[in-house]
């Protein structure tokens, strides 16, 4: 393996731990001498959750940002390409000062926290250095205020009641919660919590039964902050999981903890709920709930696949994924960038 190989390699292989819908890692990394294709890995789409694959485009994109940040971190500069097929490409170039290092040593610390968040509540300052990290990725972040989140809140719950009425929906979610240890990835029940009052419903993991963190009325998120990821383009789901990631990332480097919320965006209906909340002409692409956890320690690590089941060696012809689109004018690759 070549030194420009092993790069890439050690890029895609700190990308596994970005966060995907459902922890599905849809994903696939192919790498050349000089270079690494970024594919989606359509046998692990959600067809009654994400129709259109929007979920599945943000959850690549983070695991985009994940591998330029590991490869900046290395010393290297690095121009990313976004396009349909392959979706992403990242080309190595010369040698060059380290950077974002405090980032790329956040990748393996980073956890979806789904806790209760106590009173405490992150300050102007760190939204701020939020807001910073998202517009560097072409987006957007609007911080909802206290007096929205009722409307959140109405919004949230009505989007999972009407979830858990669509055919399949409630079956295609326990089939990637708790499942064996040997598959990598889903959601185990360790990481999710009871269902519980909290200021803006979470997503039930287990319904009827107890999850892995019991949480107190006395501390149902009373100090939790909501940002809304947005943007001025329409279907960039790409860009928005690469703009998560800058914000997660930034977030665990700042002691924040963090659980992205997809249930606003899952149907078109939520989301216009959410573009009315917002108000803005843009297009919402996620919420994503801020704290500080009542508990102490890290919660669990969720689990990962196996490197060799999403990184391969060489490239081969892949054909085209319908469907699969940047919202690019372009059939191919477009968009070089240096940036993270």
């Amino acid at each position: 393996m070549t030194s420009r190989t092993a790069v890439l390699a050690h890029a895609a292989r700190l990308a596994r731990h970005a966060p995907s819908i459902l922890n599905t890692q849809p994903w696939q990394w192919h790498i050349g001498r000089h270079t690494a294709e970024l594919r989606p890995d359509t046998t692990r789409s959600l067809p009654y959750l994400d129709p259109d694959h929007h979920l599945m485009l943000l959850s690549c994109g983070a695991a985009l940002h994940h591998a330029t940040v590991a490869i900046q971190a290395q010393g290297r500069q690095v121009t990313v390409e976004r396009g349909t097929d392959p979706l992403a490409r990242l080309t190595l170039g010369p040698p060059d000062t380290p950077r974002h290092t405090d980032l790329a040593a956040a990748i393996t610390h980073r956890r979806t926290d789904r806790r209760a968040f106590g009173s405490q509540t992150p300050g102007d300052e760190i939204i701020a250095d939020l807001r910073k990290a998202v517009a560097a990725q072409g987006l957007h972040l609007r911080p909802v205020r206290r007096d929205e989140l009722p409307l959140l809140a109405a919004a949230t719950s009505r989007a999972a009641s009407d979830a858990a009425h669509r055919p399949g929906l409630r079956a295609e979610v326990a089939t990637w919660t708790d499942r064996p240890t040997e598959h990598g990835d889903g959601i185990p029940t360790a990481t999710t919590a009871t269902a519980t009052l909290r200021r803006v419903p979470m997503r039930d993991f287990a319904p009827g039964s107890d999850g892995g963190f019991a949480i107190s009325a006395a501390a149902s998120d009373i100090g939790a902050r909501y940002v809304v990821l947005h943007s001025d383009h329409p279907d960039d789901w790409l860009r928005a999981g690469a703009a998560l990631s800058a914000l997660l990332l930034t977030a665990t480097v700042r002691g924040v903890a963090c659980s992205p919320m997809s249930e606003l965006v899952e149907a078109p209906w939520p989301r216009s709920i959410l573009t009315t909340l917002i108000g803005t002409t843009g297009h919402p692409y996620l919420v994503v709930r801020l704290g500080y956890p009542v508990d102490d320690g890290p919660p669990p690590a969720a689990p990962r696949r196996p490197e060799t089941e999403t990184t391969h060696y060489g490239f081969t012809n892949a054909s085209p994924h319908p469907g699969l689109t940047n919202a690019s004018p372009h059939p191919r690759l477009m968009d070089a960038s240096p940036r993270p």
